[in-house]
C-alpha cells in the first residue's frame, strides 16, 4: 500500500483491561528512589519535558484526534511530558524540519512513506529502546510488526490500520432486487454480482463494481513493483498478467466501463460497489448522510481465500536526533495502549492494530455515522504480507496507469502491456538512480 492513504459494537469501555506498560498512573517515590510501575522506570519528580509531533499528512492525525489520543491521555499518565503538534506545510514539511536540525521527535508516518524518511536518515531501530524501557508489544496482532520489520529490525509501532473493505450502496442492491455482497466472496463471486448490477434503468447507467485504482489488486498477491536487487521493474511476469486479465475482466462488463469510483460512488451515486481501503473520513462529510451503505469483507483469489490487500499501517515512532528518546517512546507506547486505542477506534473509526477483538468490535461506537454498520468485515480478511516499498515503485505505477487503458480498450494484449510499462519505467528509474 503506498502512500498514504488512507481507510474499520459491543460496550466495553471503562471495563476494558489495559495494557501493561500503558495505563497506570505515575506514582512519585518520597526517598528520591524510582520504582517500577507499568513496566517502565518511572522517575520521582521529573522534570518538566517539551517534545514535538509531526504526521506526514493531517489525515494521519488530525489536530483535534492529537488532543483526543495525545494530548489529553499525556496530561492524566504524563503530566511532566507535553507534545507540540507541527502541522505539515510550506516551511515545516519533514525535509525542510531535516534542513534546519529541527526534526520532530516523534514521527507518524505510512508504509509508503518509509524510503522517503530512511533516505532522510531521521529513523532509528527502536527494538534496544523498547527492550530497555519493558515495553511490551504482544499487544499487537501477531503479523502486524512483521509486516513493518525492515531487514528485522523495528523502526516504529503501528497505531493505525487502513483496513480494506467493500463499501455498497443499498438502495442500488435494494432497486435491483439483488442480494447484498457478504463476507468470504470471491471475485469471480463479484465479477457475478457486477453483471447484474451494470445496467441502464430510465435513462440513467449503474455501474456495478470499481477497485480503486490500476494496480490494487496486485497488492492483494504482493506482488512486487520492481527488483530491489537490480532497480528494475518487476512487472513483467505471470503474478501480474494474471492481475491485469482480472482488470480487464471486471472493467469490460458492459455497463461498468471504468469511471471515477470515488466521485460514481459518492456523488453520482451510480456505482453499487467500491473495494477501497477506510472511507469513513470521507464518509463523515455532511453532503454524504443521505448515502445509505454499508461493507462487506474484501473479495479474494480463490486459492488465497479470505486474503485483502496489505493494510497501510500508520506508524509512530522517535526520530533518531530526539534529546528526549525515553520520554518521546513513553508518547509512542501511550499511543499504541488498549486504553488510548480504545477511544481512537470508538470517536475516530480507525482500525487498530492490536489483537484485542473487544477494541474491533467497539470500531465507531461512538460515531453516528457507523451506529449499525457491519464493523467485523472491515476485519474479515487477513492483509496479504507487505512488499517493502522502494521509491522506484511510483515509477512503475505511474507508466501502469500510463499504458493500462490501451490493453483494457483490446488496442493490445497484455504481454505487449507488460513489455511497455516495463521498458517505460525501467527509463524513468534510471533518470532516478542518476540523481
Amino acid at each position: 500500500m503506498k502512500t498514504s492513504h488512507t481507510l474499520a459494537s459491543a460496550a466495553v469501555a471503562a471495563l476494558m483491561v489495559l495494557a501493561a506498560g500503558c495505563t497506570g498512573g505515575q506514582s512519585a517515590s518520597t526517598n528520591g528512589q524510582t520504582d517500577k510501575q507499568d513496566g517502565h522506570t518511572a522517575k520521582a519528580n521529573p522534570e518538566p519535558v517539551k517534545l514535538t509531533l509531526q504526521p506526514v499528512g493531517a489525515g494521519y492525525l488530525y489536530e483535534e484526534d492529537f488532543q483526543m489520543m495525545v494530548a489529553e491521555p499525556l496530561k492524566k499518565k504524563y503530566p511532566h511530558i507535553t507534545v507540540e503538534y507541527v502541522m505539515p506545510s510550506k516551511g515545516t514539511m519533514i525535509e525542510d524540519l531535516v534542513a534546519a536540525k529541527t526534526v520532530p521527535d516523534i514521527l507518524l508516518y505510512g508504509i509508503g512513506n518509509y524510503t522517503q524518511y530512511r533516505d532522510l536518515g531521521i529513523l532509528t531501530d527502536i527494538t534496544p529502546t523498547l527492550t530497555k524501557m519493558k515495553i511490551d508489544t504482544s499487544r499487537f496482532k501477531p503479523w502486524v510488526l512483521d509486516n513493518i520489520k525492515v531487514d528485522g529490525k523495528l523502526y516504529s509501532l503501528p497505531y493505525a490500520m487502513n483496513t480494506n473493505a467493500i463499501y455498497y450502496n443499498l438502495d442500488l442492491f435494494d432497486k435491483f432486487g439483488v442480494a447484498y455482497p457478504k463476507d468470504g466472496m470471491s471475485w469471480d463471486d463479484i465479477i457475478e454480482v457486477t453483471k447484474r448490477l451494470s445496467r441502464t434503468d430510465n435513462g440513467t447507467a449503474y455501474k456495478g463494481f470499481m477497485y480503486l485504482n490500476s494496480y490494487w489488486v496486485g497488492y492483494q498477491l504482493s506482488l512486487p513493483f520492481t527488483d530491489a536487487a537490480k532497480k528494475k521493474s518487476a512487472i513483467n511476469s505471470d503474478g501480474w498478467s494474471r492481475v491485469f486479465q482480472m482488470m480487464k475482466t471486471i472493467d469490460t462488463i458492459p455497463g461498468n466501463e471504468r469511471g471515477s469510483p470515488v466521485a460514481d460512488f459518492y456523488d453520482k451515486r451510480i456505482l453499487a460497489m467500491v473495494g477501497a481501503y477506510n472511507l469513513v473520513p470521507t464518509l463523515k462529510q455532511d453532503k454524504y448522510q443521505t448515502l445509505r451503505w454499508d461493507v462487506a469483507g474484501y473479495p479474494s483469489f480463490k486459492e488465497k481465500p479470505n486474503i485483502a490487500p496489505p493494510v497501510d499501517l500508520h506508524q509512530v515512532t522517535i526520530s533518531n536526533s530526539t534529546k528526549h528518546p525515553e520520554e518521546a517512546m513513553l508518547v509512542v507506547d501511550l499511543l499504541t495502549s488498549e486504553e488510548v486505542q480504545l477511544i481512537s477506534a470508538r470517536r475516530t473509526g480507525r482500525a487498530s492494530p492490536l489483537a484485542n477483538k473487544k477494541i474491533e468490535q467497539e470500531l465507531g461506537a461512538e460515531m453516528p455515522l457507523i451506529k449499525g454498520k457491519n464493523v467485523t468485515s472491515f476485519f474479515a480478511s487477513q492483509p496479504a504480507p507487505n512488499v517493502v516499498f522502494a521509491n522506484e515503485d511510483i515509477a512503475v505505477q505511474k507508466s501502469i496507469d500510463k499504458f493500462y487503458k490501451d490493453y483494457s480498450s483490446g488496442s493490445i494484449d497484455v504481454n505487449v502491456l507488460m513489455q511497455k510499462i516495463e521498458e517505460d519505467a525501467n527509463q524513468a528509474i534510471s533518470v532516478i538512480k542518476s540523481k
